[in-house]
């Protein structure tokens, strides 16, 4: 008799929301740079400039949820040839640090950290006159599957 087996369950909805353009596929969009005589690899700047996108649609609360979420993107690219990557678009969804003067400051996002995302369901799709990204992020529940009948 096989045991019940753990699995992940899509909860209540936290936030719905639509990014528009197309996210960079983040292993092809690395640049290497030279910071103070030291080689280091950095985002293409078409990946930051999704981020950056992003960021002025992902909903924000003003204290991030910080549970376990489950997530559903939908990339619409304007042509077939782009990878399927969603990991900007979850990398927009975390609480960022943001240099200020000589310091740091916190920007509230919707989830303090990407490694909240347990369940990741992703689709891809063509739409040559509306590349965009639709997310819908849930609290996402652990549930019991499978064992004797």
């Amino acid at each position: 008799m096989a045991a019940p087996q753990p699995t992940w369950q899509r909860g209540d909805l936290l936030a719905r929301f639509v990014i528009p353009g197309e996210p960079a596929a983040k292993g092809n969009s690395r640049e290497i740079v030279q910071f103070g005589g030291k080689v280091a690899l950095r985002k293409g700047d078409k990946a930051l400039g999704f981020e950056a996108i992003a960021g002025m649609h992902v909903t924000k609360l003003p204290e991030p949820y910080e549970g376990d979420v489950a997530v559903h993107v939908r990339v619409f690219y304007a042509t077939r040839r782009p990878d399927l990557d969603a990991s900007l678009v979850y990398d927009a969804l975390q609480t960022r640090k943001i240099k200020v003067g000589d310091g740091f400051v916190l920007e509230p996002r919707l989830i303090a950290n990407d490694r909240q995302v347990r369940l990741k369901i992703e689709e891809g799709f063509v739409d040559k006159d509306r590349p965009r990204v639709e997310v819908a992020v849930y609290k996402a529940t652990q549930k019991l599957v499978g064992g004797a009948a």
